[in-house]
């Protein structure tokens, strides 16, 4: 670099011209000679920053504060001669020719990476030690300033006196003061780190003061467990980190474990699932909200309908409506819950999405509207959103499913129904009739048909129409796996519905009436000799559009990250494959959660963790995910995030931009003229939000606590429409448990008991009568129970050579080290009675209709000595 006047170039300029990183610590670096505003700062980092050659040489660039440089001058000298140079610099000069060139970009750039690449020269090194309110005080950008901080928090040592963001440090302002409070902040803007700053003072408060201190910080999914206990460890002091542990339903901890670390006294920060906790107060009598000071709710919008952070927290309002006398106020705990977005319910107006906000606010008996900050300009970007409208696809392969499988099975199930009076009757009532809708590929579809399943297992016992039931649920089985091949269809390629059809027909229960399935072997063939011709001729204008979007993009800016999101799991596995096969520049891979059934594809939460750090790392630069990435999930900022014909509600919008927060990012959508209606609703929905927020916060104190108190009382959110279709009933003697295959009584469901929510040990010492077992190696379920063997139907009394029924009806499980109970398996067993049989499909069902009592952890040992299995 040529000598010139100081006016012509800035210090940061300079430093970035002359100085090259050293390749270790013993290295020296060197380049052309500078001007005498450069040679001046030289001298203040010390005697060997200069040559005998007039090459500017800069030793130990990482040493700490305090007194390095010529003649032991402080600190403090080199930062006021940095700052007296940095006076009326803009940033991009402050930062030399290579931020220059990234802040005249368009849009400019100030990511965590763009710092991380220009740090190593000394002027960015500067910014490390200047002062913090000096920081933030500054004429840099504010993104800028953000990313520096956040920066200089990870390299800390003691990482426990981080700083926040000037808008962290307002809104956190009255949870630091010990009162409840919902923390609105758009992802990735460091609510956890604000979530942490409470804890921590949370923490050193208590402790000071001699009070018990029991944090207990909510994540709605296990992966975010993981996530959240290691940013707590990485910020929390060091001497609390051994005190600080996660439990979920992975840590298969059992109820007295769950017991014990709730009540000790020496952790003081479990993060945990919400069932975690609401099983604890399900399975003990002792188990008190007083045993916490400070519940934390991340992504606190879930407490709506049954989710089990909305019945945790109903138990605190209880609790302060003098539902638990042996409480007061001073041994609640404080109540902290923080989300990009408050939701509006299933509110349809201005007026009732006012009344939804605030029946959230009395959740945590607020003393004012959550807090919000006064602007979150130039540190958070908002993507601009872009959409492309599509119409539905038509082909061959989707019209030969249509017309020669659909409408003649569905055909087939009408004659079947009509045919059979009493099935007829059962099914319909009088004067109805069945009717499918007649386009076969929108959601009406789809719940018509679950729907008449559901009805069909409901009247399966009934007499005389048990083969016509039979036939009738099968054929509709096969209706669902020809609806999701017209889905994947319309979506994707003909080669992957039928790859989908493949690994469908493998499912056994298909099987089960003959003339359907003869029906779709032989047709089987011509559907694939459709596909590829299809596929050869017509391509799926949704894809090519999507193709075409993703490689302008990556022709624009070669390090873009993308995250696609899809409905299904099985799309996002298809749609990853097929961009992968559509060019070089596109590697592709799926993100999505744990699959049930045993071909669809699923993803464990370590193979999830791999992923991301793949996807951050640039061994992959598309994420196709579904919803399990939308939320909570710490991944890096992307530059594009696209909705592939999946439109959800409002909550999920503003979760997905969120994923979008690089400078100049795309929030794409590609959608139907059906998913855009979708879309207005959801942008007049967003509107109602934001604009009835802003009508609680401008209430006046009084009118605000009124309208608390009035909630508080009611606590009846629109969530109440879920409750059951009528009240549980005690089914007494009445009621049996059945085998499925023999119908014969197994016992009464009046001796079955709910233990942590998700298990059902039976309460009867002559079970071992109607039941053999067969052993097995002991296998841990969950929650710290054991299976031992599986519990067979012993009834003779239906075999014409007397052999044992031999169905599987329940498995025989160690409760715990001294009691082993019989537990029934829902898929074995009927229950029944002489007015109503039921074939349930999970516990749920049964308990709509009957109570289950509870078994608690105090009654085990009583309820062992006198009613475990006794093998016979």
């Amino acid at each position: 670099m040529e000598d010139t006047d100081d006016n012509e170039h800035s210090l940061g300029q300079i430093l970035e011209s002359s100085l090259v990183l050293p390749s270790d610590s013993n290295s020296t670096f060197t380049k052309q000679p500078v001007n005498e505003t450069s040679r001046q700062f030289l001298e203040l980092l010390g005697p060997d920053s200069l040559k005998t050659n007039g090459e500017p040489v800069y030793k130990d660039y990482s040493a700490p504060t305090g007194s390095y440089g010529k003649h032991g001058e402080p600190q403090s000298k080199i930062n006021e001669f940095f700052t007296e140079l940095r006076s009326g610099i803009e940033i991009s000069k402050l930062l030399g020719s290579e931020a220059k060139e990234l802040s005249s970009s368009q849009p400019p750039r100030y990511s965590r990476e763009d710092i991380v690449a220009l740090r190593d020269t000394p002027a960015i090194f500067q910014l490390w030690n200047l002062n913090y309110k000096e920081l933030i005080a500054s004429e840099f950008p504010q993104l800028f300033v953000g990313n520096v901080i956040d920066l200089a928090n990870e390299e800390e040592e003691d990482n426990s006196n981080f700083f926040l963001r000037p808008y962290q440090e307002e809104i956190v302002k009255r949870s630091l003061a010990g009162e409840n409070d919902i923390i609105l902040l758009p992802t990735g803007t460091g609510k956890t780190l604000v979530a942490i700053k409470v804890i921590i003072q949370h923490i050193q408060n208590r402790l000071k003061n001699g009070q018990k201190v029991k944090v207990i910080f909510f994540v709605p999914r296990t992966d975010l467990a993981t996530q959240q206990l290691k940013q707590i460890k990485k910020f929390i002091p060091s001497e609390w980190r051994g005190k600080c542990m996660k439990i979920t339903g992975d840590e298969n901890m059992s109820a007295h474990m769950v017991k014990f670390y709730m009540r000790d006294t020496e952790n003081l920060v479990i993060v945990v699932t919400p069932a975690i906790v609401s099983n604890y107060f399900k399975t003990s009598r002792e188990a008190s909200l007083s045993d916490f000071s400070l519940l934390v709710f991340d992504e606190f919008h879930h407490a709506t309908k049954k989710h089990d952070y909305n019945w945790l927290i109903k138990r605190y309002v209880q609790a302060l409506n003098g539902g638990d006398p042996e409480l007061h106020d001073d041994s609640l705990p404080q109540m902290m819950g923080m989300t990009a977005t408050i939701g509006i319910g299933r509110s349809k107006s201005p007026d009732s999405a006012r009344e939804f906000i605030l029946s959230q606010c009395a959740k945590f008996n607020l003393r004012a509207a959550p807090s919000q900050v006064s602007s979150l300009d130039g540190f958070l970007n908002l993507p601009a959103e872009e959409f492309i409208v599509v119409d539905k696809r038509l082909d061959r392969v989707s019209q030969f499913i249509e017309h020669n499988l659909m409408s003649a099975i569905e055909a087939r199930i009408l004659s079947k129904i009509e045919n059979n009076e009493r099935l007829r009757s059962s099914l319909l009532g009088d004067n109805k009739q069945l009717e499918f809708p007649e386009t076969r590929t929108n959601q009406v579809y789809l719940q018509m048909v679950v729907a008449t399943q559901t009805a069909l297992v409901e009247i399966s016992h009934i007499p005389d129409i048990q083969l016509d039931t039979q036939y009738c649920k099968v054929a509709l089985e096969h209706l669902k796996g020809y609806y999701w091949c017209l889905y994947l269809d319309n979506l994707l390629t003909c080669k992957y519905a039928v790859k989908y059809l493949l690994q469908w027909k493998h499912e056994p229960h298909l099987k089960g009436v003959r003339e359907i399935w003869d029906m779709f072997e032989g047709n089987l063939e011509t559907i694939i000799q459709l596909q590829e011709f299809e596929d050869q001729q017509n391509s799926n204008v949704k894809v090519e559009r999507l193709k075409m979007r993703l490689e302008q993009q990556l022709s624009h800016q070669e390090d873009s990250k993308v995250i696609i999101f899809v409905q299904m799991r099985i799309v996002a596995e298809y749609l990853a494959t097929l961009l992968n096969s559509m060019s070089p520049k596109f590697k592709a891979n799926k993100f999505i959660s744990t699959g049930r059934s045993n071909w669809d594809t699923s993803m464990n939460a370590q193979q999830r963790i791999d992923i991301r750090a793949k996807f951050e790392g640039n061994r992959y630069n598309i994420l196709v995910a579904t919803s399990v990435l939308e939320e909570g999930i710490d991944i890096q900022a992307c530059n594009m995030v696209v909705r592939y014909m999946y439109v959800k509600d409002m909550i999920a919008k503003i979760q997905s931009r969120g994923r979008a927060r690089k400078v100049g990012a795309i929030l794409l959508t590609i959608l139907d003229d059906k998913l855009k209606e979708q879309e207005r609703t959801n942008d007049v929905k967003e509107k109602f939000m934001y604009d009835a927020l802003q009508e609680v916060r401008d209430m006046s104190p009084e009118v605000f606590s009124k309208e608390i108190y009035r909630h508080s009382l009611l606590m009846k959110t629109s969530d109440d429409e879920d409750e059951p279709w009528s009240t549980p009933e005690d089914p007494g003697e009445a009621v049996r448990v059945c085998c499925q295959l023999c119908n014969a009584s197994l016992g009464l469901l009046a001796d079955v008991r709910v233990f942590m929510e998700s298990h059902h040990p039976v309460l009867d010492a002559s079970i071992s009568d109607r039941v053999m077992v067969h052993r097995k190696p002991p296998k841990t379920m969950y929650d710290g129970i054991t299976s031992v063997g599986f519990l067979l139907c012993s009834n003779r009394s239906q075999s014409e050579n007397k052999n044992p029924c031999g169905a599987r009806v329940g498995v025989l499980t160690q409760l715990t080290k001294e009691y082993k109970f019989a537990m029934w398996s829902i898929r074995g067993i009927v229950v029944s009675s002489d007015a109503f049989t039921m074939q349930p499909s999970e516990y749920k069902s049964i308990k709509e209709r009957y109570i289950i009592k509870p078994l608690y952890i105090e009654d085990i040992d009583e309820a062992g000595q006198q009613f475990q299995f006794r093998a016979r």
